[in-house]
């Protein structure tokens, strides 16, 4: 089996052109860059490389090889990452959502210790669109979402709704109206406060 630093090494090669370049990537020295060029050769038991006085380059073969090298490295570091997550996600409960309000009850519920203090909660709100890829790739245990999604690998489930409600001084404008739109709330400062009936949705 092929170690992964003289993948790396050879993707290197095929960016920056030289083993004085390469190595500076690498921050090794280049007479190491040297010898694991040429163990890879060996280890592959063909020629990868077209070696001339003061100058080496890529053989089509060489080329292939790069090519290839960076599709296992990718490979790889996905696997590691995967694992990492999935890992992760046993011991812990990542939250994710698409809009602001179940992410402001969890963290009440949390400060009043009224859920498990293993949740990680992911401030940063989602797009849609990217919900059922956010799960597959193990970045979230679930996700609260506004709408449903059902496939073959992901299932949501209808848990609430969400109720949202504006507490307006008497003395501002907009007390006067008879309805208010979020582009009349749009650049006020507003105060968030949670009520405990309040419900959410999930996947």
């Amino acid at each position: 089996m092929i170690d992964n630093y003289l993948l790396e090494e050879l993707v290197a090669f095929k960016k920056y052109g030289t083993l004085a370049a390469t190595a500076q990537h690498l921050l090794v020295t280049q007479p190491t860059v040297t010898r694991g060029m040429q163990k890879l050769e060996d280890e592959l038991g063909v020629q990868i490389f077209d070696r001339q006085p003061n100058r080496i380059t890529l053989t089509k073969t060489g080329e292939l090889a790069a090519k290839k090298a960076q599709e296992v490295i990718a490979t790889n570091s996905n696997f590691v990452e995967t694992i990492q997550k999935y890992d992760y996600n046993h011991k812990n409960i990542r939250v994710g959502a698409v809009a602001p309000g179940p992410l402001i009850l969890l963290h009440h519920l949390i400060k009043l210790n009224a859920v498990d203090e293993k949740i990680d909660i992911d401030d940063n709100l989602l797009d849609s669109h990217h919900v059922s890829n956010n799960l597959l790739d193990h970045n979230y245990s679930f996700i609260l979402i506004n709408q449903e999604i059902m496939t073959d690998k992901v299932e949501s489930f209808f848990i609430g709704t969400e109720r949202l409600s504006v507490n307006l001084n008497q003395f501002t404008l907009l007390a006067n109206k008879k309805a208010v739109s979020f582009e009349d709330l749009k650049g006020r400062k507003l105060q968030e406060q949670v009520s405990h009936s309040e419900k959410i949705k999930k996947t």
